[in-house]
């Protein structure tokens, strides 16, 4: 928990701020509101999610991801980020090595830092491999990437397309298989 700073959000924020009809606590709420923390409903946005901190190379936080946890209402996303973009790296110190795991989504990186590989990163979801991840695995001259995408249909299209970018690039390229 505490290397990766996790949280969660348990729906006590606005509790914990001034009241919204004080001068400070309208404005904290505005800066939340910019920030996508807070929705202009007045509710958390992360509520009930596991909140997972995403860093620059530094070690800042620039983003963040929320799972939720337990039920999930119908038609309820199960992933969220800050609005925007998504930025941001998931354990940067994995860019240290010259060969990197890269899982499709967060808790399937945490799933393999928990059992003792810590070269883990991820994109997120199929379809969100950022240039900020691209440009830190070539400027920390990544050598070897193993793809632990999912093995269903898009995790295997996903692998198939970023295994010929690493390919071109003459970064070598392994497929993790699952059953």
């Amino acid at each position: 928990r505490r290397h990766f700073l996790l949280g969660y959000a348990d729906r006590t924020l606005g509790l914990r701020i001034p009241e919204k009809n004080r001068r400070e606590g309208e404005v904290l709420r505005q800066r939340l509101q910019k920030l996508g923390l807070w929705r202009k409903s007045g509710h958390e946005h992360f509520t009930g999610c596991l909140i997972v901190p995403l860093m620059d190379i530094g070690g800042g936080v620039v983003g963040l991801y929320g799972r939720r946890i337990g039920p999930v209402a119908k038609g309820s996303p199960h992933h969220l980020y800050l609005p925007g973009p998504h930025r941001g790296l998931f354990n940067p110190k994995a860019f240290e090595s010259e060969e990197i795991i890269l899982c499709e989504a967060i808790l399937d990186a945490l799933t393999f830092w928990v059992s003792g590989f810590r070269n883990v990163s991820c994109i997120y979801g199929t379809e969100g491999f950022t240039d900020e991840l691209w440009e830190e695995i070539l400027h920390r001259k990544v050598k070897r990437v193993r793809l632990a995408y999912d093995a269903d249909e898009a995790g295997n299209r996903a692998a198939e397309r970023d295994a010929k970018r690493f390919l071109a690039h003459g970064i070598e390229v392994y497929r993790v298989k699952f059953p």
